[in-house]
């Protein structure tokens, strides 16, 4: 019997979900395939791998392909910490000036594009790198920062206004903000469905052992980062690795918005894979409304 293949970002951020996985509960029957987002968007839609976890936008853009798994996504309730907007001025004053924003995640970017315009805004949005604030040339007014180094980087030494697009999306609306979901194809789903359930046991296995190892999770962190245990630590507190009835509203909305300033070309309603039923454990020890990688 062949491998099947699932992917897997090589981002921190995925790190409570896959932490089983990792230490031991891999099946012969599965070959772990590591690459950046864009390449297993890629890789899922030509059908290079049958499972993997996926921008929402992607999702979104490829949802007559692709289900969504039960209880999986990478999201916030509140702050991320690792996407942030930065500007020399507030959002809603932002007339013509240029923005550059990192092309790294196609989901922030249109989450960006969605805050700017209920607030006014109209900068002129540029691609670029993203990574310190040297990186900016002269006469830009702003930027989108995500991930490292919008943790590790001295951006509010540097500008004035600090947007948590997390924050930010919660503020306007009073919902999570799901930034990834795990994508598994139609046809294997057709083709194989017994496997597909036994997928989404094994998933949620996984989490649940990332779920009850905070030491862990941040040593393994620390280490492929080098980023400080006390920086990991507030970061996963505000990490939500749960897709329960909250964020599966917070989604919808999204794809709402994106369709309603014609970011999306048809509507979108989030579809599932499998009979599981949303987990109703969602955080670590004592905390129980989202599953987040730790309890604050």
């Amino acid at each position: 019997m062949s491998k099947i293949p699932i992917g897997r970002i090589s981002y921190i951020n995925v790190s409570p979900v896959y932490h089983g996985i990792d230490h031991g509960d891999c099946p012969a029957w599965l070959s772990m395939v590591t690459e950046p987002p864009a390449t297993l968007n890629a890789m899922l839609r030509d059908g290079e791998v049958v499972m993997s976890p996926v921008s929402s936008v992607a999702y979104a853009r490829n949802a007559d392909q692709w289900l969504l798994l039960p209880d999986l996504s990478i999201a916030c309730d509140g702050k991320v910490l690792s996407v942030l907007f930065v500007s020399d001025k507030p959002m809603e004053f932002l007339d013509g000036d240029r923005v550059m924003v990192t092309e790294e995640s196609a989901t922030s970017v249109e989450l960006l594009r969605i805050l700017l315009r209920k607030k006014g805004g109209r900068p002129v949005i540029e691609p670029g790198r993203v990574h310190d604030p040297s990186d900016l040339p002269e006469g830009v007014k702003g930027a989108l920062v995500i991930g490292d180094s919008a943790l590790l980087a001295d951006w509010h030494g540097r500008f004035p206004y600090v947007y948590d697009l997390g924050m930010e999306w919660k503020q306007m609306t009073g919902l999570p903000f799901v930034f990834a979901v795990w994508a598994i194809r139609k046809d294997f789903c057709a083709m194989a469905p017994a496997v597909v359930d036994r997928l989404v046991e094994l998933f949620h296995r996984s989490r649940a052992a990332g779920l009850t190892d905070q030491h862990g999770i941040v040593t393994d962190a620390h280490a492929k980062t080098g980023l400080s245990r006390e920086t990991l630590t507030r970061y996963f507190n505000h990490l939500v690795v749960s897709l329960g009835d909250q964020e599966i509203k917070g989604l919808s909305l999204y794809f709402e918005q994106l369709y309603r300033y014609g970011l999306l070309p048809k509507k979108v309603v989030p579809a599932f894979a499998s009979s599981f039923e949303t987990l109703p454990s969602r955080e670590f020890s004592h905390s129980m409304p989202h599953h987040r990688a730790f309890a604050v």
